[in-house]
């Protein structure tokens, strides 16, 4: 969650500073309030001053003009002097005095839509969260013509005042298609927050939804993938990973996960090209282990030796990757190969008791017959393996005995 509420509190704030600095050029009148024909004499005096000044770009100066109106005039005041006030003080980072006059602006005029779109975004930077959140739904439910984007801020908001259960609510209307097209960022909130929430679900049915549209954009793959991992639907995951992979170039991480689940959806082959496509950028202990066994699990032995190899040369004293090359060996019945692959691996881990165990019974079968007895004694002294190297050794001790009639 702290992760999730940084980089979207960063994306948000960068979209609410252009979206002010966009609004704060010019104050635009509802047809309710405020009314210039409430404006007294001396306020209209005031602001015809100030905007000359600030027609002139001489902000200060425009500021002192309103500044004195209303120590002089206080009783005359008006949401239009309020509001260029605030806009002023904003405009010089004075944001607690801007605030002051942004909420004097709404307490006149409570359905003024762009004072309460301001107040938001100064409350968010002086990190009054619940407050701008509240701001922003003011100024969408007195908008006209509706700004989805206000919803969305009010649902950030909400998310860095960790009241993640109302930003949800926001997001799941702005993404089930009453508010258009959803934005890529409002569907990623949204599904962030269903999983933080543990309402998958209905955020499943929504990507699912824009992914049956014409052309879905590629970054809805990735996020039903995330959303198919979390409620454990694998064979889905892999699905929306692959398509993925046709649209979008995979980071490192996302190849090699796309692997991982080739892997344990029984796709050895597939998952094997991918950990391929992942070393090819540079090794990596655990990629190699995966790969010789995925090669191994995929019955292709040239291929899963020659994986072994490679992450030998560059991990020599990996006791994992020891124990697949024996098992390699094995299956292709290389007994003397597989003894000593075994013998390396049972030697970089002394509790690898069925490495020691495979080792005497390769060289059994290569003809090794004094190494091997050597090997099973040792393996006897393992319970688990007592009764089959000590059978072994008997089975050799005969065989020679016959050998010698």
């Amino acid at each position: 969650m702290e992760k999730t509420n940084r980089v979207i509190k960063q994306l948000t704030t960068l979209c609410l500073i252009i979206f002010f600095a966009a609004f704060i050029q010019s104050a635009a009148a509802s047809d309710i309030c405020p009314d210039e024909k409430t404006l007294s004499k001396n306020a209209r005096i005031a602001l015809v001053e100030a905007q000359k000044q600030m027609s002139e770009n001489n902000l200060p100066a425009a500021k002192t003009i309103l500044v004195e109106f209303n120590r002089a005039h206080s009783d005359e005041n008006h949401p239009y002097v309020s509001y260029t006030l605030a806009n002023l003080l904003a405009g010089e980072n004075l944001l607690a005095p801007a605030l002051e006059q942004y909420q004097k602006t709404v307490d006149m005029c409570p359905a003024y839509a762009p004072a309460w779109q301001n107040m938001g975004k100064i409350c968010f930077d002086l990190e009054k969260f619940e407050q701008a959140a509240f701001a922003m739904e003011k100024a969408y439910e007195h908008m006209d013509k509706k700004d989805h984007r206000l919803l969305f801020h009010a649902a950030v908001a909400h998310v860095s005042a960790e009241m993640p259960e109302n930003a949800l609510a926001h997001m799941q209307f702005l993404t089930s298609g009453r508010a258009g097209n959803p934005e890529p960022d409002w569907v990623k909130l949204m599904v962030n927050l269903s999983i933080e929430l543990k309402k998958e679900k209905q955020a499943i049915a929504t990507v699912e939804r824009l992914l049956g549209k014409t052309d879905p954009e590629p970054y809805l793959f990735r996020l039903a993938t995330t959303l198919y991992l979390q409620t454990q639907k694998y064979r889905q995951a892999v699905t929306a990973l692959s398509a993925y992979s046709l649209l979008s170039p995979l980071t490192t991480a996302e190849q090699t996960l796309l692997a991982d689940l080739y892997n344990h959806q029984g796709i050895p082959f597939k998952a094997a090209q991918h950990y391929e496509k992942v070393l090819a950028h540079g090794p990596d202990k655990k990629l190699y282990e995966r790969l010789t066994s995925a090669w191994l699990e995929a019955r292709e032995p040239e291929k899963a030796l020659k994986a072994a190899k490679k992450g030998l040369a560059a991990y020599p004293k990996f006791h994992s990757l020891w124990k697949l090359k024996g098992w390699i060996h094995y299956e292709e019945e290389a007994f003397k190969a597989a003894s000593e692959a075994f013998s390396k691996a049972f030697a970089l881990k002394k509790t690898d008791s069925r490495s020691l165990f495979m080792h005497g019974l390769c060289a059994a079968k290569a003809g090794q017959h004094d190494i091997a007895k050597k090997v099973l004694k040792e393996a006897s002294s393992h319970s688990q393996y007592k009764q089959q190297a000590l059978a072994l050794i008997r089975q050799m001790q005969a065989e020679q005995e016959t050998a010698n009639l």
